[in-house]
């Protein structure tokens, strides 16, 4: 497993991983964003193909350990009091409100925009930081 170099602040992670969540939107229309130049590549389409090392979005393949976010369309039930900054190697900074942390994935609301849940993934790309609401 990797380390948890890449996250900090952020509450323990609960026991699901980032194929279990992935695995659980097989069939639905997700929008994936990619590096890309002048402005980041986004996908939309049937997520399905989900393996350990890779999944799909519509025909477009995108490896797990690349520098990639999601965004769903579920409703978001509840956030958890932290506010967090999620940074990927040629997209950016990304910031909102913490949904969860899961095994390899943070899961949150980005601020400003729609409340629904952005999954984004933690490899050697990418990095997290959560701040507690309450201080």
């Amino acid at each position: 497993m990797m380390g948890n170099n890449n996250i900090h602040g952020c509450p323990a992670p609960q026991n699901i991983t980032l194929v279990q969540r992935l695995q659980a939107l097989v069939g639905r229309t997700v929008t994936v964003f990619q590096p890309g130049f002048p402005r980041l590549t986004k996908t939309t389409g049937k997520l399905s193909n989900v393996t350990k090392s890779s999944f799909t979005v519509g025909k477009t393949v995108v490896a797990i350990q690349t520098s990639f976010y999601i965004v769903t369309n579920e409703r978001v039930v509840r956030t958890k009091p932290f506010d967090l900054t999620a940074t990927a190697e040629d997209i950016g900074e990304l910031s909102g409100i913490l949904i969860r942390v899961g095994r390899g994935f943070v899961e949150f609301v980005q601020t400003p925009g729609r409340r629904v849940p952005t999954i984004f993934p933690l490899n050697i790309f990418t990095e997290v930081i959560c701040e507690s609401e309450e201080e």
